[in-house]
């Protein structure tokens, strides 16, 4: 269903919008939880407890992932999809996926593993580093040259809905931050348990609406993202959804990082403008080692892992 939606701005045509019933039961009873400001409107299935973007843009969301622009900008990510610089973050991401990989490593010993969503391949790298043999899936051109041309790593394809792969393909399949990026979450984890091999692993990264920080910001919570983020899981809906797609043996854990100090500061700056004055002195007088202090948080992340069982709709 396509319908408009007004962003209230004088002699501007308002952007498609399209209505969805829920992904995970399929029913159309929703309580809102925030208000639509021109990217979509934020819901909550009042039936399962799963929370999405209805209306939502009607544009293909994958487009945006398509751009270079998505990993890398000149400036601050204000208001804009993506990153700031993916790249800067790379000292926060890679020691992070070298664990995860290692992780796997343990209970899939060399095993072909596809990520969904590699971006610049820092897991990619790391899994072969721990004698996994693996692959990628990446909707961004620049992205993929940087998997193909200096990891020499191979891309299976630019989107789920792309990739031609024969069912039990895989031993492993990871999507770190990626499933809520979907517009058809059940139907991709459904693609994606018809690639695994009978037992096959799939770990998935997520925002959790539950977490405490979530919790503490309520409807300000900077996941709230409604032209990126489509879905808003908590841990009994992606169980429920891996449950109903044929996965079983689901544990859901917490995802903690390590970040360097420095990255608080772009990421308050980037989604909360209104403190930008307080934290940019508390930047300023900040000493330089300081900044670059990493210390352990757990903001909200979790981690998902399940093995295919029977295949169902």
């Amino acid at each position: 269903m396509t319908e408009e939606l007004s962003t209230g701005g004088a002699g501007v045509a308002p952007p498609a919008m399209r209505s969805v019933p829920c992904n995970l039961c399929g029913a159309n009873d929703v309580r809102t939880i925030r208000e639509s400001t021109g990217e979509g409107r934020i819901v909550q299935c009042r039936r399962c407890g799963l929370a999405y973007v209805s209306p939502r843009l009607a544009r293909d969301p994958r487009m945006q992932y398509e751009s270079d622009e998505y990993h890398e900008k000149g400036q601050l990510a204000t208001g804009r999809p993506g990153y700031t610089s993916y790249s800067s973050d790379h000292a926060v991401l890679y020691p992070y996926f070298g664990r995860v990989a290692q992780e796997i490593a343990r209970i899939k010993p060399g095993a072909r593993i596809l990520e969904v969503g590699a971006a610049s391949g820092y897991f990619l790298d790391q899994a072969r580093e721990a004698g996994l043999r693996p692959e990628g899936i990446e909707p961004s051109k620049a992205c993929q040259r940087i998997i193909r041309d200096e990891l020499h790593l191979p891309v299976v394809a630019g989107s789920l809905e792309e990739a031609a792969v024969d069912p039990g393909t895989y031993d492993v399949i990871a999507m770190f931050q990626t499933i809520e990026h979907l517009d058809d979450p059940r139907g991709g984890l459904l693609r994606m348990a018809r690639w695994l091999k009978p037992g096959g692993l799939i770990v998935v990264t997520t925002p959790n609406r539950a977490g405490w920080f979530a919790r503490l910001t309520g409807k300000r919570w900077f996941e709230y993202k409604p032209r990126e983020h489509l879905y808003y899981f908590d841990s009994t809906t992606i169980s429920k959804m891996l449950e109903a797609v044929g996965f079983d043996r689901i544990v859901v854990q917490r995802d903690p990082n390590r970040y360097p100090v420095s990255f608080f500061f772009e990421r308050f700056r980037r989604y909360y403008p209104p403190l930008r004055p307080v934290i940019g002195l508390i930047e300023k007088v900040t000493p330089e080692r300081v900044k670059q202090m990493a210390i352990p948080v757990h903001y909200g992340s979790m981690k998902v892992m399940a093995y295919r069982a029977g295949i169902t709709q």
